[in-house]
C-alpha cells in the first residue's frame, strides 16, 4: 500500500552518517567527518531508533547523492507545474465524446481523473526528493551551518542597529 507524502511514516527514522571511509566497493576517501559513523563504511547500519535505520556514506558519496537528489527534486518541481496544467484542460469541442473523455482525464473538478492522479503522484515524489535533500544537507552539516550563520547575522544586526528600524 502506498504512503502519501503527508503521512509521517515516509522517511521516519531514516538517518545518514557521514564517515571518512569510502563505501564498500572502493572509491576515494572523503573529507572530514560531520557526525557519527560506522566502522565499515558504506551501507546500512543498525537501527538508530524507532522504525528506521542509518546509512553510512563517505562525504564524497553524500555530496554526489545530494547533487543527484537536488537535480531530481528540481525536475520534479518543473513536472509539478506541468501536471497541474493538465488537470485544468477543457474539452476541445462541446460534444458528448470530447466531454466524456475530458472528464476521464481531468476528473470534472472532482480530482479523480487520470491527470489529477498523475499530478498527485508527481507531488508525492517531489516531496520525497525534497525531504531526502533536507536530510542529506543536515547530515553534511550544510543546513545547520546555514542556520547558525543566520542566527549570528540576526544577533549582529540587532546589536548594531538598535536605534534603527528594519527596512
Amino acid at each position: 500500500m502506498a504512503q502519501t507524502a503527508s503521512e509521517p511514516g515516509w522517511l521516519t527514522g531514516l538517518d545518514f552518517a557521514i564517515t571518512d571511509a569510502p563505501a564498500a566497493g572502493g572509491g576515494a576517501a572523503g573529507g572530514g567527518a560531520a557526525g557519527g559513523g560506522g566502522a565499515g563504511g558504506g551501507g546500512a547500519m543498525p537501527n538508530s531508533g524507532e522504525g528506521g535505520g542509518r546509512f553510512s556514506l563517505s562525504r564524497e558519496e553524500a555530496q554526489s547523492m545530494l547533487t543527484v537528489a537536488k537535480r531530481v527534486r528540481d525536475q520534479l518541481q518543473d513536472m509539478t507545474a506541468k501536471a497541474v496544467v493538465l488537470t485544468q484542460l477543457t474539452p476541445p469541442a462541446d460534444d458528448p465524446a470530447s466531454a466524456s473523455y475530458n472528464n476521464l482525464m481531468v476528473g470534472a473538478g472532482q480530482g479523480t481523473g487520470a491527470f489529477s492522479e498523475g499530478s498527485s503522484q508527481v507531488e508525492r515524489e517531489r516531496a520525497y526528493a525534497s525531504e531526502l535533500v533536507t536530510r542529506l544537507e543536515k547530515a553534511l552539516g550544510i543546513t545547520e551551518s546555514t542556520d547558525e550563520q543566520a542566527a549570528s547575522d540576526v544577533k549582529t544586526a540587532g546589536a548594531g542597529n538598535q536605534d534603527k528600524g528594519f527596512a
